[in-house]
């Protein structure tokens, strides 16, 4: 009689110490993870930082670039979703075999549409950032202007600069 009970014993102290594992790992990574994301800042936004700063924007400049900024980023937002979602549906085509190529350009013209409404908000977004400088500022917002399509259509793989040169260092 008293080998089931010290098996019994034994099965509620394995339990006691297999909830207590659970709830002190549970609450290490539950609070781990929290100060992670405190310690965490908010993204910057850092093509328009790098506008202000290139720009030598005065407070007023500045505050109405941030206000048309964010009113871009406001108009873009369902046009991103509009892009995301044609080109779920155009890839998804991979999932048929009797794809033919008039299916396929419908498909990626509707891609293109949204890309073309971004597109053209974002040249006019520059148009209106441009008003904002004054005439010593037109030079240099040109070649600002200049350096940031170029980040913008430049493929760069991790590690290297939009020249194509490594950034790591040796």
């Amino acid at each position: 009689m008293t080998r089931p009970s010290r098996q019994k014993w034994l099965l509620v102290l394995v339990g006691i110490l297999l909830v207590t594992n659970i709830i002190t790992l549970t609450v290490f990574f539950w609070t781990s993870r929290s100060q992670e994301e405190a310690a965490t800042p908010p993204p910057k936004p850092r093509m328009g930082k790098f506008i202000v700063d290139e720009m030598q924007f005065d407070s007023t400049q500045e505050a109405a670039y941030w206000e048309m900024r964010d009113s871009l980023m406001e108009a873009q937002k369902p046009v991103w979703d509009s892009i995301r979602a044609a080109k779920k549906r155009f890839f998804d085509l991979v999932n048929y075999t009797d794809v033919n190529d008039t299916l396929l350009q419908a498909r990626i013209n509707e891609v293109l549409a949204h890309q073309k409404k971004l597109d053209i908000n974002t040249f006019h977004h520059f148009q209106q950032v441009r008003t904002l400088c004054r005439p010593d500022q037109m030079q240099k917002f040109d070649t600002v202007i200049k350096e940031i399509v170029n980040r913008m259509t430049s493929f760069r793989r991790p590690g290297r600069n939009a020249a194509g040169g490594s950034t790591l260092k040796k």
